[in-house]
């Protein structure tokens, strides 16, 4: 709390719980709400639904702000446990927009969105999931024992994932 309260110095701990309430659930609604512009996705005008999604996303990581401040969120983000995950869906954030906004034809464009926005959410549940103790190893075994196999069988706790 006394680092939040560093950078909003002004705001109560309450206020601050509030604005993360608020962000998270704006993030949510926005990117739940790109849904209703998958049609105008499918039919070759993919940036209404683009720009929603990835701005819902990003409301939603700005929000835990509100808690620890953005250096720390920072911080965390970028942590060893972490980096990975972020940088992927900061990649393929910036990749939806890109593929949603290039002036050019791009041969498959919407197979590369489609893809690229799917990599961008598992990309922000696999990053969401470090905030919670064991999550990560417990999605990791339920995919090695009922979709694959060998996916996780060499890798040890120091790996990338």
């Amino acid at each position: 709390e006394e680092q939040a309260c560093s950078y909003c110095p002004t705001m109560t701990f309450q206020q601050r719980i509030s604005g993360c309430i608020l962000f998270m659930t704006l993030g949510f609604l926005i990117s739940m709400g790109s849904t209703f512009r998958l049609l105008e996705l499918l039919k070759g005008n993919p940036e209404p639904f683009a720009i929603a999604y990835s701005i819902g996303n990003v409301l939603g990581i700005c929000s835990t702000c509100f808690l620890y401040g953005p250096w720390t969120q920072f911080k965390k983000m970028f942590a060893p446990t972490r980096m990975v995950s972020t940088a992927v869906y900061l990649f393929f954030l910036g990749l939806t927009l890109f593929l949603a906004f290039y002036p050019r034809d791009i041969p498959l464009r919407l197979v590369f969105l489609a893809i690229s926005i799917l990599l961008q959410f598992l990309a922000l549940v696999w990053y969401t999931l470090s905030f919670v103790p064991f999550a990560r190893d417990i999605v990791k075994k339920f995919i090695q024992a009922h979709c694959c196999k060998n996916c996780f069988a060499v890798q040890d706790e120091d790996s990338w994932i």
